[in-house]
């Protein structure tokens, strides 16, 4: 009598349809607090309102930077106004970005990687928080990725 196997292929497929599901919800949601931020932004200050809506690109920052703040590896975007600090370089550089193709989740990644580098020469822990001197570094580190682009692209 021959034995039947049970086949993993329904739970595989299950899984994945709830991993879109969650995908989806997931988008949806972010894109909501995003909305809710442009208007409590509009109630605040009418004239920057409408570079918010306007610009896409604002957006895609702001939607990795939401979603960098709930990932582990990017803790340190929670400590005192340094995601602030790194969106305002990032917008300050954005057309050279663009330009080369450094999305807003490649630039994270950048700064994560830097100041993994930095925790790294100095002998810290994983998890140390990111002070003004860290801070320093991680801006100095872009700002010469910017200075290389510029000289190896030309403007």
């Amino acid at each position: 009598m021959p034995v039947e196997k049970k086949s993993s292929v329904d739970e595989v497929l299950k899984r994945e349809k709830l991993a879109k599901e969650f995908e989806k919800e997931k988008r949806s949601t972010e894109q909501k607090a995003i909305e809710q931020a442009a208007a409590k932004l509009s109630a605040q200050s009418p004239e920057t309102t409408d570079t918010v809506k306007t610009s896409k690109f604002i957006t895609n920052i702001d939607i990795a930077f939401s979603q960098a703040k709930t990932d582990l590896r990017f803790y340190f975007l929670n400590d005192g106004t340094y995601a602030d600090d790194f969106k305002k370089m990032f917008l300050e550089n954005e057309s050279l970005f663009k330009r080369y193709g450094i999305t807003s989740q490649k630039y994270l990644e950048y700064i994560r990687e830097s100041f993994d580098r930095y925790k790294k020469i100095h002998d810290m822990m994983p998890l140390d928080p990111m002070k003004p001197k860290h801070f320093k570094y991680v801006e100095d580190s872009i700002s010469e990725l910017v200075r290389m682009f510029n000289q190896r692209f030309g403007k």
